[in-house]
């Protein structure tokens, strides 16, 4: 019940927000599989990563609030909602505030974006992959995420690669906890 108050919330956030004017929407659905490894590692020793028997797919649907045209940057807010199964099984609400550029040095050729996001992250129950990895956890952490896009120039859509993090805050809100998951998906702008 608590989940569909809270989505519900997105739904109206989503409606009331942003400014007179063309309200840009996307749809990000992806999937993947969680590591235990930390997000570092991804980057360090990509080949290395331990990938743990769980699974997540998720939906997520964000809005432009703001532009910066000169800089090609959008600033977004998103809302997901994420489904684990295998060793986690639970449900994960995230709401980050995202800032994409849409202008990297291969443009021309295709269309693609980086971004990253941050907010807060609620999750049905304490994700046992994480009190197993980090020894402890609680329900409400941050979240973050990289992701790359790319996709056909004149496409309404982009395949996507992400980086999902849940994390402690730097302890401002828990000792110990967190996940990194590696994920894919489709995203697509209307």
């Amino acid at each position: 019940m608590k989940c569909r108050g809270v989505l519900l919330g997105l739904v109206f956030f989503f409606l009331l927000c942003g400014s007179s004017g063309a309200r840009d929407f996307s749809l990000t659905v992806f999937g993947g599989q969680s590591t235990r490894n930390h997000w570092e590692d991804f980057f360090i020793t990509p080949f290395s990563l331990d990938f743990a028997d769980s699974r997540l797919a998720a939906c997520a649907l964000s809005l432009t609030f703001a532009r910066i045209p000169m800089w090609h940057l959008t600033f977004e807010a998103e809302g997901q909602v994420v489904r684990h199964w295998g060793i986690q099984n639970h449900w994960e609400i995230n709401v980050p505030v995202v800032i994409r550029r849409h202008q990297l040095p291969w443009s021309h050729v295709f269309r693609s974006s980086a971004a990253f996001g941050v907010g807060p992250s609620w999750s049905s129950d304490t994700p046992p992959l994480e009190v197993e990895t980090r020894e402890d956890s609680k329900p409400t952490l941050f979240h973050w995420f990289m992701e790359l896009t790319a996709g056909p120039l004149t496409a309404p859509w982009m395949f996507t690669v992400r980086l999902h993090h849940r994390s402690t805050g730097y302890d401002t809100m828990a000792a110990k906890g967190g996940l990194d998951s590696l994920v894919g998906g489709i995203r697509w702008d209307f």
